[in-house]
């Protein structure tokens, strides 16, 4: 992590892997990025939706990015720079991890250990069953050792809006959607 000291505001150069890139007003974007030093961080972009903007192809979910980050005075960021230095495949599996990493991370909180995973993951390019109980331990969720959360049986599925574990037979009474929960 680089710092810089401007007149009234902090800036930070560091890894991140952009999980998420929302509409905001005209040209903007809000950017949710899991980094290295401050876990996830909901970052705006000035004109990123614009044909002229050179960051707009830089800052797409599934990719490991170098970027800076400024200090914004009411206690927000701003994703100023960035440059991409790989991608993860675009295919529905990776929108499900990165789905699964903004439903169970908190927002400005670092975990190194967490970091590591998920950067791994990124180069790898694949998140199997393992990897995600994994991570559901690295967050205290205690993946490996849970339980059905409506029957206590062996679980085969955690819903991360609702950081809940399931067996198969109370997930499909549930009448939940496959791409509400994750295959554990």
């Amino acid at each position: 992590m680089t710092e810089c000291y401007s007149q009234t505001r902090m800036e930070y150069m560091t890894l991140g892997l952009v999980l998420s890139r929302e509409e905001g007003k005209e040209a903007d974007s809000t950017l949710h990025i899991y980094t290295r030093e401050f876990g996830r961080v909901s970052a705006i972009s000035r004109s990123l939706r614009k044909i002229t903007s050179k960051l707009s192809g830089h800052l797409l979910p599934g990719r490991i990015v170098s970027v800076r980050l400024v200090e914004r005075n009411n206690g927000g960021w701003q994703a100023v720079d960035a440059v991409s230095l790989r991608r993860m495949p675009a295919s529905a599996e990776t929108l499900r991890f990165l789905n699964f990493l903004i439903n169970t991370t908190s927002l400005n909180q670092p975990d190194p250990e967490l970091w590591e995973k998920i950067h791994e993951l990124s180069i790898k390019g694949a998140v199997g069953k393992d990897e995600y109980i994994k991570i559901i331990d690295l967050l205290g969720l205690g993946g490996s050792i849970a339980r059905c959360a409506n029957c206590g049986g062996a679980v085969a599925y955690f819903m991360p809006k609702d950081i809940m574990f399931m067996c198969r037979q109370c997930f499909l009474r549930s009448l939940s959607s496959e791409d509400e929960a994750v295959n554990i």
